[in-house]
């Protein structure tokens, strides 16, 4: 997920059968108290509440094996790695093993891969010695055969206003900037200064890292393109020491790393679906992205959307009752370098948007889920209290107009042609000190949290699928950006826009 980072650990969860037991018991007992509950609140037919009934009562943990496999055996996932090559003939073969249709790929073009190839090392040469926590930021470049050599600036503001204030420093030395430099401006312009800078041409970049001199991976481009000069992410004690010296004379340091990058690279994503037994040419898209960090092994981000996918399409094969639309299943790549698989997805279907009913997307972890995020629909809202009476029960029957993650995950190109969406509305405390982190392993996910996120995905899904009614109507041009000049995402959007990133 590209969403701001928070640095910390994170305790591992402890895996719990009696709470597996609990939960699955609660299922059971929503199944059998949906129809009173249900009936007099919305118009969902008996036989669907009953196939919900099933399929929840249904969700019992395999999601958490596939979660296994994905982090433990396959490993962490950058785009286009050999690993992610895997991932993806995995994912293939779970679905043919389920028994859905339609199981193939559809690739996409990422200007260049990346994958570090030797550590990164680094120090402080002056004015005295200290060894750094230090790391290649994604997509960047490696340094040069004798690395990177040079003076330290700090960029107080990473503005066009500040950065011309200190132009005639900052263009052959090492430029330093911190979540001061950043300060609280729109994403926007954070890419319209680093764009500023760029022209430029500092040495090299060094951004904060995390405390206890961990790393937080991301990148700075977002078309996965690779940066214009070695970028680098040193430890939170390690920028605070160097921007200390700074107060007393000029620091010099050297670092250097090499990455492995490839130039225009196929990458996939995967398909699958169960067809409509009455609308089979209007559709409802369950997804995920599949790629992650290499910190750790993306056990959360987003191994944990991945498998939600995966399981909510068992069990909804399993219970025999195809829903009246088709419901695709959707497993992207690319999403953590500028939400590129989607976007990709999304361009070369266009002509197709008006059949997709509804696009279901899980990417903020596996804590345990509150519903969804309705990003600035009020349609959308109530268009699911047709649905809430089924997840009452599991205690995620709420929405959110919170548009926090507008842009962050695979969910936006669907939404800027109008399509409805609904994004997982999990809590996400826990998630964010792990994000992005070595701590993203596998130890890190509860069973019966991400049991109950499935069970909202599926009952969610497969109500909206299997409705008589279409879920919400398509938002025309007007109101695409009626609502985002309402959220004060209009700016971020158009420079989005102008850079080529939606369609």
């Amino acid at each position: 997920m590209l969403a701001q980072r928070h640095h910390s650990s994170a305790a591992p969860f402890r895996r719990c059968g009696t709470v597996l037991k609990m939960l699955r018991s609660t299922f059971l007992l929503l199944a059998s108290l949906l129809p009173a509950v249900a009936s007099a609140q919305m118009p969902v037919s008996p036989e669907t509440r009953s196939t919900v009934a099933h399929i929840v009562g249904d969700i019992n943990g395999q999601a958490y094996e596939y979660d296994r496999q994905l982090a433990d055996t396959v490993g962490p996932r950058l785009t286009g790695s050999d690993n992610y090559v895997h991932a993806v003939s995995w994912a293939q073969q779970q679905f043919r093993t389920l028994g859905l249709t339609n199981v193939h790929t559809e690739p996409f073009t990422i200007p260049d891969t990346w994958e570090p190839e030797t550590p990164a090392t680094g120090r402080i040469t002056a004015p005295r010695t200290q060894e750094l926590h230090i790391y290649s930021l994604g997509w960047s470049p490696s340094t040069s055969g004798s690395g990177v050599k040079g003076d330290v600036v700090y960029l107080a503001h990473l503005t066009d206003q500040g950065i011309d204030a200190q132009k005639n420093k900052l263009s052959g030395n090492i430029v330093l900037v911190d979540k001061e430099s950043f300060g609280d401006q729109p994403f926007s312009q954070i890419m319209k200064a680093i764009d500023h800078l760029n022209r430029l041409s500092p040495k090299a970049l060094l951004l904060v890292g995390g405390a206890n001199g961990t790393e937080s991976a991301t990148s700075l481009t977002f078309d996965g393109s690779i940066s214009p000069y070695p970028i680098a992410q040193v430890g939170l004690e390690d920028t605070a020491l160097i921007r200390r010296l700074l107060e007393h004379g000029p620091v010099t340091l050297e670092f250097s790393f090499k990455n492995r990058i490839r130039k225009n690279i196929k990458v996939d994503n995967v398909v699958a679906e169960i067809p409509g037994h009455d609308l089979p040419n209007e559709v409802v898209i369950v997804a995920g992205h599949l790629d992650s960090w290499h910190p750790a092994t993306g056990a959360q981000d987003n191994g944990t959307g991945a498998s939600t996918v995966l399981d909510v399409a068992r069990a909804i094969k399993a219970s025999g009752h195809p829903p009246r639309r088709t419901m695709r299943f959707l497993l992207f790549g690319g999403e953590e370098q500028g939400i590129l698989g989607s976007t990709a997805y999304v361009r070369s279907h266009q002509n197709q948007m008006s059949s997709i009913d509804c696009v279901l997307i899980s990417d903020t972890g596996a804590q345990r889920a509150k519903g969804w995020y309705v990003m600035g629909r009020d349609d959308e809202k109530q268009a699911l209290t047709n649905v809430e009476p089924l997840l009452a029960g599991l205690g995620s029957n709420d929405t959110t107009p919170s548009v926090e993650f507008l842009f962050q995950t695979d969910h936006i190109s669907f939404d800027l042609l109008g399509v409805p969406t609904l994004v997982l509305w999990n809590e996400v405390d826990k998630y964010f000190k792990l994000h992005h982190k070595a701590s993203d392993s596998f130890d890190s996910v509860n069973q019966a949290d991400l049991n109950q996120g499935v069970a909202t995905t599926a009952a969610t899904a497969y109500a909206i699928a299997d409705s008589a009614q279409p879920f919400a109507p398509h938002d025309t041009p007007a109101q695409i950006e009626e609502m985002l000049k309402k959220t004060n995402q209009w700016d971020d959007y158009q420079y989005f826009k102008s850079a080529g990133v939606f369609p």
